[in-house]
């Protein structure tokens, strides 16, 4: 009995190790970037080198020596931790890197200030055992849905009760506005053990239950009854536009206004200014969301977009991306270069209660890092920007004028007639089809 275990753990191991490693920081100088906030990893040098000696004490070691340990043996350690986890029933394979000491994090070199940045970010995933969402009873909502959603709920003639398989781009969605609202509500340095009545009444707006404003079933009711989207089938970021608007714009309580510009990167101002200063008696500009679903590519990135998307997450404004790769939704929180960090949905968890305990609080973070390179980044996604006052969206127009590389985000003064839920004629030439990529370049991307 204990070979067959030694050997199931040595399996898994090895498993992990190859398939789902935890990330090194290849790049010990590139700055990292998470929603406008900067981390350079010289810095952690630094203080690597510092030496904490004192006297001539031949037992003292410096700092170097002790947060420096052999990378090889972190992963394993760490691994090692994944796999006790198992055992004691928590699922942490999303979560391997929360028992990392702040030693084991910086060799692997990302500074620690990252990583609690990281994970002060709201991430929700994938969820079971909620109350059932109906089935459509559209002859066609069957053909709508992919194959392995169809195999998960054969004979299951209740309702769906996990969106495992079909709900990664809402949960993408969810997550760019739970965030939005952590920063309007929390601040953006809020990191996890502050602030915990205000944290939990905001997690609670995203119970998986009918009656929480931004659940799953309210995305999907309203992609149901407003975007043609049967229950069980894929959001795409159009839907999950303007689901985030419309279920905003019910819930007044929460204080944020939604701009959607679900099919471009057009930003309108005096249709933005006339959102922001809705429901107020003053017509002042109330904290608003701008939400654009932009497509950059044809079944990739277009080389000559890369520099605009990644100052887009360097933009003190930005709240995320939501995208990822065809079918297969992420939420983006910065870059290091071409690395793209992200959070996953695909990993699912019980669901989330209207009264929220400790623990379902805790699966709502990770300190797992994921990256993702630029060039395997599906081109259709939805941006997000949250913006606090007038004089904020004067910083953040300047910020998108000046950004190189070819433009993503086109801001004009007034939006003509022609513009209303509508692309302007001359949009769809600037999604460049060709590949600029240099040899350079495609040996950067293998």
């Amino acid at each position: 009995m204990n070979n067959t275990t030694d050997f199931s753990r040595l399996t898994k191991r090895i498993v992990q190790h190859f398939w789902d490693p935890l990330p090194r920081n290849e790049d010990p100088a590139g700055i990292i970037f998470c929603l406008g906030r900067r981390y350079d990893p010289r810095y952690l040098q630094g203080r690597q080198l510092k030496s904490t000696s004192t006297g001539n004490s031949p037992s003292a070691k410096s700092e170097s020596e002790v947060s420096q340990p052999d990378s090889a043996v972190v992963i394993t350690d760490a691994n090692q931790k994944r796999e006790e986890s198992a055992e004691n029933g928590k699922d942490d394979l999303s979560n391997s890197q929360m028992d990392l000491s702040r030693a084991e994090e910086e060799a692997l070199g990302w500074p620690a200030e990252f990583m609690d940045d990281m994970e002060a970010r709201i991430w929700l995933t994938y969820r079971n055992n909620f109350p059932p969402i109906a089935k459509s009873s559209d002859p066609s909502a069957g053909s709508a849905m992919s194959f392995s959603t169809k195999l998960r709920n054969i004979g299951n003639s209740g309702g769906f009760t996990s969106d495992a398989g079909w709900g990664c781009m809402i949960r993408s969605g969810q997550t760019l506005l739970a965030n939005s609202l952590a920063t309007l509500k929390l601040g953006r340095d809020w990191r996890r053990g502050q602030k915990e009545d205000d944290y939990k009444h905001l997690i609670s707006l995203f119970a998986d239950t009918p009656e929480a404003p931004f659940s799953i079933h309210k995305f999907v009711e309203h992609g149901a009854q407003a975007c043609g989207k049967h229950p069980g089938e894929w959001f795409g970021p159009s839907a999950t536009a303007r689901s985030v608007q419309a279920l905003t714009e019910k819930y007044r309580d929460v204080g944020l206004r939604v701009y959607a510009r679900p099919d471009d990167g057009d930003v309108y101002v005096d249709s933005l200014f006339a959102t922001a200063g809705q429901m107020d008696a003053n017509d002042e500009f109330q904290p608003t969301l701008i939400v654009l679903g932009i497509r950059l590519g044809i079944d990739r990135i277009t080389p000559v977009y890369h520099a605009a998307l990644k100052a887009t997450l360097e933009m003190p404004q930005s709240v995320g991306i939501a995208g990822g790769r065809p079918s297969s939704s992420h939420y983006f929180v910065g870059h290091q270069g071409d690395n793209f960090f992200y959070l996953d949905p695909h990993t699912t968890r019980q669901a989330i209660p209207q009264n929220p305990s400790a623990e379902d609080l805790a699966s709502c973070h990770t300190r797992r890092l994921r990256r993702l390179k630029i060039a395997e980044m599906d081109p259709s996604m939805l941006l997000g920007f949250l913006i606090h006052s007038k004089e904020e969206f004067v910083e953040w127009r300047k910020a998108v004028d000046e950004i190189g590389g070819k433009a993503i985000i086109h801001v004009h003064d007034k939006e003509p007639k022609y513009a209303t839920g509508n692309e302007r004629p001359e949009a769809v030439d600037e999604v460049e089809t060709w590949d600029e990529a240099t040899e350079d370049d495609a040996g950067d991307e293998n």
